[in-house]
């Protein structure tokens, strides 16, 4: 998996060049995001536009990295989810866990208004 990172007003754009937040990549994408987050970027908002499908490991690790960025005071949101995860999200209501953005520069301002 190749992430790409930005960083605007002070938020990370993480995006995933991946089809997948599955058991497969999760692993990987979780080392990447803990490193943004051990060096001082605690406000991380994931681009989904690229992911069609994401399983329970996927489920868990943004879970795991919210937690994380909570305790630095910081917020993990998300942003270009494609229907198939959005339903996903709806289910397990992590829709109301994450802050969820249509479109990326929408939750650039928010998160840096924070």
């Amino acid at each position: 998996m190749q992430i790409e990172t930005t960083q605007k007003n002070g938020v990370i754009v993480v995006r995933m060049k991946a089809r997948e937040l599955a058991y497969s990549v999760c692993e990987e994408f979780q080392l990447a995001m803990e490193e943004l987050l051990a060096s001082g970027h605690s406000t991380l908002l994931i681009d989904f536009s690229t992911i069609e499908f994401m399983d329970s490991s996927g489920i868990g690790t943004l879970i795991s990295l919210r937690n994380k960025a909570h305790e630095k005071g910081g917020e993990v949101a998300l942003a270009r989810i494609a229907a198939s995860v959005q339903k996903v999200l709806r289910i397990t209501q992590l829709d109301k866990v994450f802050p969820v953005y249509d479109e990326l520069e929408h939750g650039v301002r928010e998160l840096a208004a924070r």
